[in-house]
């Protein structure tokens, strides 16, 4: 799986309230299912922020100019190299996030998960989501 669909997945379990989940199998298994996406996810995110950091710290005197002129939808005009930076520093966190990664997934029943949805805000697209990646079955 990329690391950009262990992410998405990892953010999506982080919002489930586990101490709603009553089957306790269940629950075991969907926080192993998160803490092995995290753990896949932790090293990347890192990197990213590393990204990040340097850049900011690179074009700091440039960036709240750029900022100013994206929130006014503005032209961004005379900043070549910024923009040049910024493409590249984009470009780098999409190469770290388009890897494969290999996670451990165990897959719980759909009428498992759909007993916790009674009582949250669950989208019919975050289930696909789950299913599509081996996490609902």
């Amino acid at each position: 799986m990329k690391l950009v669909i262990a992410n998405a997945l990892s953010a999506l379990l982080s919002g489930i309230k586990i101490n709603k989940i009553t089957d306790k199998k269940t629950k075991s298994i969907l926080l192993s299912d998160f803490l092995n996406l995290r753990k896949a996810v932790k090293d990347a995110e890192a990197e990213r922020q590393e990204i990040i950091d340097k850049f900011q710290k690179d074009w700091s005197d440039e960036l709240s100019e750029v900022a100013k002129c994206r929130a006014d939808k503005a032209p961004v005009e005379g900043h070549d190299e910024f923009l040049e930076a910024e493409k590249d520093a984009n470009s780098l966190i999409a190469e770290i996030f388009n890897k494969d990664v290999e996670v451990k997934i165990e897959p719980i029943a759909l009428e498992k998960f759909t007993s916790y949805c009674e009582s949250e805000d669950i989208t019919f697209e975050q289930i696909a989501f789950l299913q599509d990646f081996g996490i609902i079955n």
